[in-house]
């Protein structure tokens, strides 16, 4: 599956294509949908790497079945200053069915012993701590927060540099999304069928427009000869059964496209039973959802 040019920036870095999920409400299976993407670019060839953004949420070491797996999470970066080497932390990360997955950012404080400053990766790369640290701290730091989300862009933007997708698993706050927000080129909303899932929606889409805008539209920067460009949020239905009419009211009253509709998946149980990361298997509901997303950042790539 081609997923387009890789995009110039100013500085003569190449960025592959960054797409972001974020639910509208709770329990629809949104990081599920981001694996599953991540899962089907790295089936198609294409280098993919997944970023856990969701300090609130569980880790998604679990969800690729990582949990026991060595490699470097959110604490082990907590001293970065400056655009990472991509290339260079997706070595160092657990991998599932070729992804590279980045996770654990509740807990965002350095490992035992620290790691020295510097100026990119390649110091710590050289410095790094032998094997992971076995125990981490039970509670956060204040202003752990803070300290955290100053790392991620220079995080996202190494690890985009060094891959064709980069999915980012976000949740519902408008701090993480900020801290991403010129860095991202499609940005996709979990919506459940249900009236008070529809009721989140209804006041969740219109807030994150308005959120894009403002944190896009006064931004100068530019990817080479290409300005920063709107985006609309893309919508995904979630329910056992979705009808047109839902999708057509969704449409209509939101104001944005519904890119795709995930109905009841029942190989997404199987895979999750045998530990296996979602999308795996290559067929079902979600991953033709992941697949009809992946589709679109190409159309939208090649129309840039």
């Amino acid at each position: 599956m081609p997923l387009g040019r890789r995009v110039r920036l100013r500085d003569g870095w190449r960025m592959g294509t960054v797409i972001a999920f974020v639910p509208a409400s709770g329990g629809l299976g949104s990081s599920t949908l981001a694996a599953a993407v991540a899962v089907r670019a790295a089936a198609a060839s294409r280098s993919a790497v997944l970023v856990d953004l969701d300090p609130w949420g569980g880790p998604k070491d679990v969800l690729f079945g990582l949990e026991q797996e060595p490699g470097w999470r959110w604490p082990e970066l907590s001293e970065v200053a400056g655009v990472v080497d991509g290339q260079g932390l997706a070595d160092e990360l657990p991998m599932a069915c070729g992804v590279p997955v980045l996770t654990s950012p509740g807990v965002a404080v350095a490992p035992a012993g620290g790691m020295p400053p510097g100026d990119d990766l390649d110091t710590r790369l050289a410095t790094r701590p032998a094997t992971r640290p076995a125990t981490r701290p039970a509670t956060r730091p204040i202003g752990w927060l803070d300290g955290w989300l100053e790392t991620v862009p220079d995080v996202v933007a190494g690890l985009a540099d060094a891959h064709e997708v980069t999915v980012l698993d976000l949740p519902r706050d408008d701090r993480v999304l900020a801290s991403v927000a010129v860095l991202v080129d499609a940005v996709v909303v979990l919506v459940g069928s249900q009236v008070p899932q529809l009721a989140a929606a209804a006041a969740v889409v219109p807030q994150l427009r308005c959120l894009l805008g403002s944190l896009r539209e006064p931004v100068v920067r530019t990817w080479g000869d290409d300005p920063l460009l709107p985006i609309e949020p893309w919508v995904v239905l979630r329910g056992n059964r979705v009808e047109s009419d839902l999708e057509n009211l969704v449409i209509d009253q939101l104001d944005v496209p519904v890119v795709s509709t995930i109905g009841h998946d029942r190989t997404l149980g199987a895979e999750m039973h045998e530990g296996l990361p979602p999308g795996t298997r290559g067929r079902g509901a979600v991953v033709r959802a992941a697949d009809e997303l992946l589709l679109r950042l190409v159309t939208q790539s090649v129309a840039a």
